[in-house]
């Protein structure tokens, strides 16, 4: 049998063997870091939703729509980036769109109270957030590294942004603050220092 021959058959043969479904491998440790961050935050603070006693649901829903937004469309997009040949650039646009009422509503509270950035918990707050999202962030990691992504720079920002949704979804129940200036302050910037970290790092991490 000829070496042209010989591969073809193994050529036939391997295309006849099932595909590995991505779905579960991708999904397991993005659901799984989820749930630690979320078990983490119940285990070390206590007292959730003090601030929605204090100042109702008005303050609460707005940082939890913030991350939870952030959060669901930064899923689709790492699944996006992780099959290659996939377009993108819509799946990135679209992780803009959380950020554009928070913008909003910064400036109305300048313009209104000037700027209010303090609070007698942004140390905890601080300290969730960089536990937290280094610890999401490794998560999304891994489940992009059972697929091939091909825009490794891209595909790591997105995880990086992943992180920092996931810790202040966890986080903010437990966040007595109020006030866009403490949001952008103690909650944006580590977000988007998450993502700078994965820009930088994720040509490394997800290289294959």
């Amino acid at each position: 049998m000829t070496d042209t021959q010989s591969l073809i058959d193994q050529l036939a043969q391997n295309s006849a063997q099932p595909e590995r479904n991505p779905v579960v491998p991708f999904a397991l440790p993005v659901i799984a870091i989820m749930a630690l961050c979320g078990m983490g935050v119940a285990l070390v603070f206590s007292e959730p939703f003090l601030s929605v006693d204090l100042y109702g649901w008005g303050p609460m829903v707005v940082k939890w729509g913030f991350s939870i937004a952030l959060l669901l469309l930064c899923v689709p997009a790492l699944w996006i980036l992780g099959k290659p040949g996939r377009r993108s650039r819509w799946a990135m646009a679209l992780l803009a769109l959380p950020f554009i009422p928070v913008a909003g509503l910064l400036v109305f509270e300048l313009a209104i109270a000037g700027v209010v950035v303090a609070g007698e918990t942004w140390a905890r707050c601080l300290a969730a957030m960089a536990v937290m999202s280094p610890i999401a962030f490794a998560g999304a990691i891994m489940a992009m590294r059972t697929l091939a992504p091909t825009n490794t720079r891209r595909a790591g920002l997105v995880a990086g942004l992943f992180g920092g949704a996931v810790a202040m979804t966890a986080y903010a129940p437990f966040c007595p603050e109020i006030g866009m200036g403490y949001m952008a302050v103690f909650y944006c910037l580590p977000i988007f220092a998450m993502a700078a970290i994965g820009w930088l790092a994720g040509p490394r991490l997800l290289r294959w």
